[in-house]
Formats: structure tokens, sequence, C-alpha cells
């Protein structure tokens, strides 16, 4: 019997894992990450996160709102996740991401960039909204800023990612 899974369900379920796996039946023999891996994971999650902001841009166009909110999440999540792995130099980023370590991730030395970290934790919360209040309906203004926002953001960190 197929089952219909909602964009909620999907959402809730929602895990991405670039990872190569270990074709080796020894697993016991630990593998640091090499450059080539790291970056190939990277260009993995930037990948991704161009992906879901061009679903999201088309689920707006559809007036598709809730969708919208939540590719703009996962393509906030992916860029992070991108970040993270460029940071740390480990392919295997947390699945959720707190604010205490997105802080660091987009912080520099010249900017502080809370904004970008308070815009990605409250997409985070928009989009885990089981639904929307009934007397505050999304309106596509509203959702069209939530997108150009989210594609400046991406922008301006993939450009920080990939010139570093």
């Amino acid at each position: 019997m197929a089952r219909n899974w909602s964009i909620t369900e999907a959402h809730c379920n929602h895990q991405v894992d670039f990872t190569p796996r270990l074709q080796d039946h020894d697993i016991s023999i630990k593998r640091i990450p090499t450059y080539r891996m790291l970056h190939t994971t990277i260009m993995d999650y930037h990948q991704h996160a161009q992906y879901h902001i061009k679903l999201a841009a088309i689920m707006g166009n559809h007036n598709q709102f809730k969708a919208c909110l939540i590719l703009c999440d996962w393509a906030l999540a992916s860029i992070i996740k991108a970040l993270y792995i460029h940071k740390y130099h480990l392919t295997h980023p947390p699945k959720e991401i707190t604010m205490n370590e997105i802080l660091p991730l987009v912080h520099t030395d010249t900017e502080p960039r809370l904004d970008i970290a308070l815009f990605i934790c409250t997409m985070q919360h928009m989009s885990s909204l089981e639904d929307y209040p009934h007397d505050h309906p999304l309106k596509l203004n509203h959702v069209e800023m939530l997108l150009q926002r989210t594609e400046d953001i991406l922008n301006e960190l993939s450009s920080w990612l990939i010139n570093n």
C-alpha cells in the first residue's frame, strides 16, 4: 500500500548525508578525511542548498508557501552544514545545528553577522510550525521577502565559502 507523504512529514524526517560510505569490511580502521573528501562533501552540501532554493522559488510561484518556507530552511541548513564541515574538517555535521553552533560559523573578524544567525534560526522555527496561525495567514509578498533574504544569505555565505 502506497503512503502519501506530506511536506511536513518530509521536513521532520529530512536527513541528508553526503558522506561516502566505506566499502571495506574492516571498519575498525578510523580514516582521517582527506582534503578531496572534505571538498567533495562541502560542494555537495553547497549544491544541495542551491537546489533547495530553486525549488523554494518554484513553490512560492505556485502559492505553496509552507513548502517554500521549509525548502528555504533546508537550503540554509545545507549551507550551514557546508560551513561546519569547512571549519571543523569533519565529514559528519550534526543533524540539527543550534544557534550556539551557527554563531561561530557565520561570525567573521570584521562582521559579527548576528542578523544572519537570527534569520536562520527564525526560518528553522517558522518551518517547524505544524500550521501557521490562521489569524495571520502567509502572504505572497512576505514569502517573497523571506525567499529573497534567504537567497541573499546563501549568496553571501556561498561566496565566503568558495573564496576560503
